[in-house]
């Protein structure tokens, strides 16, 4: 499965790593947007959208076709769907 840390670093720290190990989702989800402008929420929250996306196909992909892949390919395959986002809807704003 992908790291946080490597959704972090390619992002340049706009999306952290849980501070707590027991935080939840919804609330490591809220605190990754607080800080953030409009335009910078609507970005940061698709890019939120399609990591835990491709974690969960990754999960299926890893139970029922006994199948996986390496880190590094998911990473290749959010930014890959997060590149056809941009071509359909324009770019996000990460900043």
């Amino acid at each position: 499965m992908p790291k946080l840390a490597t959704i972090s670093t390619w992002t340049a720290g706009v999306i952290q790593v849980p501070q707590e190990q027991d935080e939840g989702i919804e609330e490591w989800w809220k605190s990754s947007l607080a800080h953030l402008s409009q335009a910078q929420k609507c970005s940061v929250a698709a890019i939120l959208t399609y990591t835990t996306w491709n974690i969960w196909k990754e999960r299926n992909r890893r139970v029922f076709e006994q199948k996986c892949l390496q880190p590094h390919q998911v990473v290749l395959l959010i930014k890959e769907e997060i590149n056809l986002r941009r071509v359909a809807c324009g770019t996000p704003v990460v900043h």
